[in-house]
């Protein structure tokens, strides 16, 4: 079994990429969904409001959960806090990480499986898996596509600044995707890695 990391920022098509590895026959786990999942466990739950305040809490169905828009609005904006939630929950997705890569190398040893992680490199993950992978674009790109998904040029940038430079992302990675051009010169790339990985 292979494990791969998939990171870049914000707006350069990490997930674009990650559907293409799927369609290659990778395995392919998006750790936002890891996240929202373990934001929705009560001790979990308790722990962030005590540090962000009641105004991060929801209530759906009589359970509380924690409002991603309200606590993304916080976090974005005090770096200190930030780094107090990554503490919460970084721990906890590498828990996850691990029940996954278990549970697929019983089903299927020789698997190739791609988990898009945002934060990698800031989280100091790179370590757990066996390669990875940076997917860039320009900032001029990331913020047209982020403007087509509804984001405003200062939400973007903010989100942008809170991360690593992407720059550095592409030095500390083992391989890179220019995700810049059309879906089919992206595909292609792709596709190259994929063999790489996939060869002994």
């Amino acid at each position: 079994m292979r494990t791969i990391a998939l990171t870049g920022n914000f707006g350069m098509g990490k997930t674009e990429v990650l559907q293409l590895f799927s369609r290659l026959g990778a395995y392919t786990i998006n750790i936002d969904d890891v996240v929202h999942a373990i934001l929705d466990k009560p001790s979990i739950v308790k722990k962030i409001s005590g540090l962000l305040g009641s105004g991060v809490l929801s209530k759906s169905k009589g359970a509380l959960s924690i409002n991603k828009k309200n606590t993304a609005a916080i976090i974005f904006n005090d770096p200190e806090k930030r780094k107090a939630l990554e503490k919460i929950i970084h721990p906890e997705v590498l828990k996850e990480i691990k029940r996954i890569e278990t549970a697929i190398a019983r089903r299927k040893p020789e698997s190739v499986i791609v988990f898009e992680v945002p934060l990698l490199f800031e989280a100091g993950y790179e370590h757990y898996f066996d390669r990875t992978i940076t997917v860039h674009a320009t900032r001029k790109t990331a913020l047209k596509r982020l403007s087509k998904k509804g984001f405003s040029k200062d939400a973007a940038m903010k989100r942008m600044n809170a991360q690593m430079p992407i720059s550095r992302k592409k030095k500390m990675a083992d391989f890179r995707i220019d995700n810049n051009d059309s879906i089919e010169k992206t595909e292609k790339r792709v596709e190259r890695i994929f063999r790489k990985i996939q060869s002994p």
